[in-house]
């Protein structure tokens, strides 16, 4: 345990004092790029899923996040640390049918668990996010309309296996038919081989994002900055990823299906991706969409002196848990490239809490 702690001190030490060198330019003109006073500092947090309580695995990354802010205190850093629930999807609408819940009321409640953690913990976070909130709402739909503008969203049909539980689509060879591992005499199924959840085959109309597009700028960005995703085994990871190929991605949902969510601008018979949606909370807490992209109407709360210049955005230390990488150091960068926006400069992920060597989840009901 010692030697762990000793091996995460040093990693946090390097993390915290890296926010000294000020950020990259990356992909873009200057003019997409804005430049934040180097004093500025901000960690945050991965926003937590309401369909249940939280559990250890919460309070480690809670633990994380803090303890980097809070070394960055100490070296004199002007700090921000976000932390948050994410309240929108199908798993969410499905928990509160189960319930029996008006779906907010559900919300409201287990996001209510969430920041009494917070305050358990100690953890000085100075901004807390619900994606169900107004403001949060009026910055997806920007983002998703600057998305549209720059020609980064079409229309097309997708068909891939689905999984409820991580809100996410899986390809043919990111899925095995096998048994369930959570009870090996239910008839086998198809599961993500990633995640271990189960899958179901979707095929429907829906908005696309042209992540493909992204592959070789992806790969630069990690390239160029070899700390950028966090531990090295992880950056390889995504490496690894981008480098074997994917599609474009599905950024929206049918109406239909999925009511619990953000609608697509202009379109009310779609409903944006909820990791769309969640991933943007981290402009949000920054007071997005800033007055250059908005008018004068827009938010300026979070900006510094020069109101075109968010004070902390980007984020310097993001941590997350090693499930959710691919969103966070595939999916979160490629849409920040296509909004013109600055990239992130750190993503911490870190491994699982487990219960009989399976990773601790609400989902998966070991908790």
């Amino acid at each position: 345990m010692n030697a762990c702690l000793h091996r995460f001190h040093r990693a946090s030490s390097r993390l915290a004092a890296a926010g000294t060198t000020g950020p990259r330019r990356l992909f873009g003109s200057s003019k997409q790029q804005r430049t934040k006073d180097a004093n500025s500092y901000y960690v945050t947090q991965p926003i937590f899923y309401v369909n249940s309580v939280p559990h250890i695995g919460h309070f480690y990354t809670i633990v994380l996040a803090d303890t980097i802010k809070r070394y960055a205190d100490l070296l004199g850093k002007n700090t921000k640390l976000s932390a948050g629930t994410d309240e929108h999807g199908l798993k969410i609408q499905q928990a509160a049918e189960k319930a029996g819940e008006d779906t907010l009321a559900f919300c409201t409640r287990y996001s209510d668990r969430f920041r009494e953690l917070e305050a358990a913990s100690n953890a000085s976070v100075t901004d807390f996010i619900r994606t169900s909130d107004p403001k949060h709402h009026r910055a997806v739909a920007h983002f998703w309309e600057r998305l549209v503008e720059r020609g980064f969203i079409y229309k097309g049909k997708h068909e891939g296996w689905y999984a409820v539980s991580d809100e996410a689509f899986y390809t043919e060879t990111q899925t095995e038919e096998r048994a369930d591992p959570t009870d090996p005499t239910k008839p086998s199924g198809r599961f993500a081989i990633e995640s271990g959840q189960p899958v179901e085959w979707v095929s429907e109309e829906n908005y696309k994002f042209r992540l493909s597009a992204f592959k070789d700028k992806l790969v630069e960005w990690l390239e160029t900055n070899p700390d950028a995703v966090y531990p090295e085994i992880r950056r390889n990871e995504v490496l690894g990823w981008l480098r074997s190929g994917f599609d474009d991605l599905s950024v929206s949902r049918p109406r239909s299906r999925l009511k619990w969510g953000i609608p697509v601008p202009g379109d009310p018979d779609h409903t944006i991706y909820v990791w769309v949606d969640a991933l943007v909370n981290y402009a949000t807490v920054c007071g997005y969409p800033w007055p250059e992209d908005a008018g004068a109407g827009a938010s300026d709360s979070s900006t510094s002196r020069n109101s075109r210049i968010p004070e902390f955005f980007p984020p310097d230390v993001q941590v997350v848990g090693k499930d959710i990488v691919r969103f966070h150091a595939v999916y979160w960068p490629a849409l920040l490239m296509a909004a013109g926006l600055p990239l992130p400069k750190r993503i911490l992920a870190h491994a699982h809490w487990t219960m009989s060597s399976q990773k601790m989840s609400k989902s998966k009901g070991n908790v």
